[in-house]
């Protein structure tokens, strides 16, 4: 079997030469990367050709796994006359009716994504000195694919890295689902937001907290950065719970009372000894990226829906906490919203106090005005299309902001 040669040593002409051995179809092409000991995973390589020593490389995370469709998977319209690289990643097939496997749980997602990206940057790393950027694109499942890789591969100095990524209706932190954590706190707005449950049974957010179980084999696996991607900037502030569903404060009332209760024949119990067990961490920020990292923060277009239910139950809650100081700001919920507006707070964030915080220790006169607004950008691009991709608005705005970057 023929195997792909690095970028640097062969020209655009002679590409389709070295992809003799894989499927083509059309101008797309599909290599296999194997994954190490872990099986492999299928890569497609849409408009190669085109692929010049320094143009750009768009790499596409589908919405969800496929793993059983053996053709190529289709890209977003605003992506089709771009050089694109769809990386297959192998996660819970939600049309398969098969057991649940391991290969279709996390971690294997990150790794599969992992895995194709080191081999693009292997295979297309242009040669001598011409620099290749590449931007990243990924819808709910992918979307969080996207922007853990974002994070944690954009460095400027590279010749080839990763330069922005835009993501829609992505989940950054799972942890969010759990019933400890504090979005589930407010009772009214609890009760709210089971009534928009409801409304939006079929929904792909609801179907995504449904099959939460099935993702992930273990809830410590939410706790994970490159599947919560927030996770990067601050510590969850949670106990890990044994499931999905049961709150870790039940488990710790009763080790408390058994505590107290044994203390009643022994004199030697502290107090110090009880209250650990009904305290979560508190919840603090990280320095991301590392000082000593060259890692930067990535240019980013978080895009979401919101649906007329969502927009509904917002409306409610506000009334609700009219009045009160709770009332200048949205109040928290748990929705698409949400997500994309606590990752992108969080990385304008590290912008401010990390990145340009440094630079003006040596550049006195850099002027930071609105720079982390503009670097992360955050998007209501109204609803999808049925098969959960960005509606016409939305492929408008994604087209416009790649278009400004790449040209």
């Amino acid at each position: 079997m023929q195997r792909w040669r690095p970028f640097r040593t062969i020209c655009p002409a002679t590409i389709k030469q070295s992809l003799r051995w894989s499927s083509s179809q059309g101008d797309v092409q599909t290599v296999r990367v194997r994954c190490a000991s872990s099986g492999n995973i299928a890569l497609n390589l849409h408009n190669v050709s085109q692929l010049g020593p320094s143009r750009p490389l768009v790499i596409y995370l589908p919405p969800f796994s496929h793993r059983g469709d053996p053709s190529p998977t289709p890209i977003p319209r605003f992506l089709q006359s771009y050089p694109v690289a769809v990386i297959n990643y192998r996660w819970l097939d939600p049309t398969s009716n098969g057991p649940v496997t391991p290969s279709s749980q996390w971690p294997f997602p990150i790794h599969d994504t992992l895995f194709g990206y080191s081999w693009l940057l292997e295979t297309f790393t242009p040669p001598e000195t011409a620099r290749r950027d590449v931007y990243v694109y990924g819808s709910y499942l992918g979307a969080s694919l996207a922007a853990g890789l974002a994070l944690s591969e954009t460095y400027p100095h590279q010749r080839m890295a990763v330069r922005g990524v835009m993501a829609y209706n992505g989940i950054y932190n799972w942890t969010m689902f759990l019933p400890d954590h504090p979005v589930h706190r407010d009772k009214s707005l609890a009760a709210t937001m089971t009534n928009l449950s409801l409304d939006d049974e079929g929904s792909y957010f609801n179907y995504l907290r449904r099959t939460m179980p099935t993702l992930f084999a273990s809830p410590s696996h939410l706790f994970d950065p490159f599947a919560s991607p927030s996770l990067f900037f601050h510590n969850p502030g949670l106990l890990v719970p044994e499931d999905f569903n049961t709150s870790t404060l039940s488990k710790s009332l009763t080790s408390a009372i058994d505590a107290l209760a044994e203390s009643s024949s022994s004199s030697d119990i502290e107090e110090d000894q009880v209250s650990p067990a009904l305290k979560a961490p508190r919840k603090s920020y990280l320095g991301f990226p590392p000082r000593h990292s060259t890692l930067k923060i990535p240019e980013a277009l978080l895009m979401y829906e919101q649906s007329a239910s969502e927009a509904k139950a917002n409306r409610r809650a506000y009334r609700g906490r009219r009045g009160t100081s709770a009332s200048k700001k949205k109040p928290e919920i748990n929705d698409f919203d949400s997500q994309a507006a606590e990752l992108a707070g969080l990385m304008r964030r590290s912008v401010e106090k990390v990145e340009l915080r440094d630079r003006k220790k040596w550049d006195v006169d850099y002027d930071d005005d609105g720079e982390a607004a503009r670097r992360v950008e955050v998007r209501n691009v109204g609803s999808d299309e049925l098969d959960g991709e960005l509606g016409q608005h939305g492929q408008n705005v994604a087209a416009a902001w790649l278009e400004e970057r790449i040209g």
